[in-house]
């Protein structure tokens, strides 16, 4: 199995040009056993809105004597180290932590584009609502920790549907995901691998299979 990382950050607003992240957490797991967890606050150094605070519980009080991002920077990629990274819309949280000089090159996988292609039918794909659509006890809250535990929940979820489609789409996704080079076409390959393992032979793909790195 290969080691993965789940990450989930709260942050003042959307904008990562002009917002900053006020919450990292990471789940670090290795097939369905978890390796260790990473959960801070951090200072952004400026108010925290109100709106945020509502949605998150935080409020300036609570990160006033936290520490700065760049205080926690080296314990937080020592914690990640070269695992791919895991998130829920992961170019929101990733976008944030590049442009503070972190995980600039690691690779990622989503957990919304996992569920757009598995769960077509969704009503919804925010984290709570797919969440309770997979049978996922735990509470997404808008806090990192909570959140960074339902997205690795999810992944192990999603990775079971896509172990349940018929080999011949199973294979053509991955087909698509090579050409297209997508990252989460990396889950694909797993289930596809799994099921060769097990005695079942595809045909053979037009590119090599990608390995996180």
């Amino acid at each position: 199995m290969t080691i993965i990382v789940s990450l989930d950050i709260e942050t003042t607003g959307l904008d990562e040009e002009r917002d900053s992240i006020i919450e990292i957490a990471a789940v670090k797991f290795n097939g369905r056993r978890i390796e260790g967890e990473f959960n801070t606050l951090i200072n952004p150094g400026k108010h925290i809105p109100d709106f945020i605070t509502g949605l998150t519980g935080i409020d300036d009080a609570m990160v006033r004597q936290a520490p700065r991002l760049r205080d926690i920077a080296h314990e937080l990629t020592a914690f990640v180290g070269d695992a791919p990274i895991l998130g829920h819309n992961v170019k929101f949280d990733i976008g944030f932590l590049r442009k503070a000089g972190l995980f600039e090159y690691q690779q990622t996988l989503d957990t919304y584009e996992l569920a757009a292609v598995l769960m077509p039918t969704a009503s919804r794909y925010n984290l709570g609502a797919l969440g309770k659509q997979l049978g996922i006890l735990l509470p997404a809250t808008h806090r990192a920790l909570d959140d960074a535990r339902v997205c690795q929940a999810s992944y192990l979820r999603l990775l079971d549907i896509a172990a349940e489609l018929p080999l011949e789409t199973l294979q053509e996704i991955v087909e698509l995901g090579n050409v297209v080079d997508w990252d989460s076409g990396w889950v694909f390959e797993q289930a596809l691998h799994d099921l060769v393992k097990k005695g079942i032979q595809p045909k053979r793909t037009s590119r090599a299979s990608r390995k996180p790195k």
